[in-house]
């Protein structure tokens, strides 16, 4: 019976999404959807030749003021691969194909007391958690390359070692670990 099942799936094509940018929900509606829904999200440790790893210091909430990987959430329609690819390149400018994904999902809760009013214009008061499942992936920088941040990061660091032992960003290194 199981063969009967998969067999459809054997022919199953994933049509790869066209290369044009997918649309951001307007505010209104992603303000709605964070209320009661976590979102998917992916971290990217990005290495250089010299075994450093690239940091940016991120401007807004969560995680506002810290050293962070680049990361953000993946739209509707894009995979994993496609979604850290663009993310990468909207972040820090940097155009580089990710090696390694990982398939396991972390659970990130940043509780929202803390957030200010520029904070609020993002995340309403009804919001009291911001709730990711998040994965990471491995991008290598062969050569330099320019880093270009976007208004999310203020400055960028390449460190060997990581800046704090915040628990999330650990746990992206451990994700990765087999490849690093």
């Amino acid at each position: 019976m199981t063969a009967s099942i998969m067999k459809p799936l054997k022919n199953l094509q994933l049509k790869k999404m066209s290369q044009s940018p997918r649309p951001f929900a307007p505010l209104d509606v992603f303000q709605k959807t964070i209320q009661y829904f976590p979102t998917v999200s992916i971290n990217l440790i990005v290495r250089n030749s010299k075994g450093e790893f690239l940091f940016v210091k991120r401007k807004n909430n969560p995680a506002k003021g810290l050293w962070w990987v680049p990361g953000g959430r993946v739209l509707n329609g894009e995979s994993m691969k496609e979604a850290g690819e663009r993310v990468l390149k909207q972040e820090t400018g940097l155009d580089l194909e990710l090696k390694r994904l990982s398939r396991t999902y972390l659970e990130e809760r940043f509780g929202t007391e803390g957030f200010d009013e520029s904070d609020r214009k993002i995340y309403p008061e009804t919001v009291t958690c911001v709730h990711y499942l998040a994965t990471a992936a491995l991008a290598e920088l062969g050569e330099d390359q320019e880093i270009r941040l976007d208004s999310q990061s203020e400055s960028h660091l390449w460190s060997a070692t990581l800046p704090h032992e915040h628990p999330y960003m650990k746990a992206y290194f451990d994700l990765m670990k087999d490849f690093l």
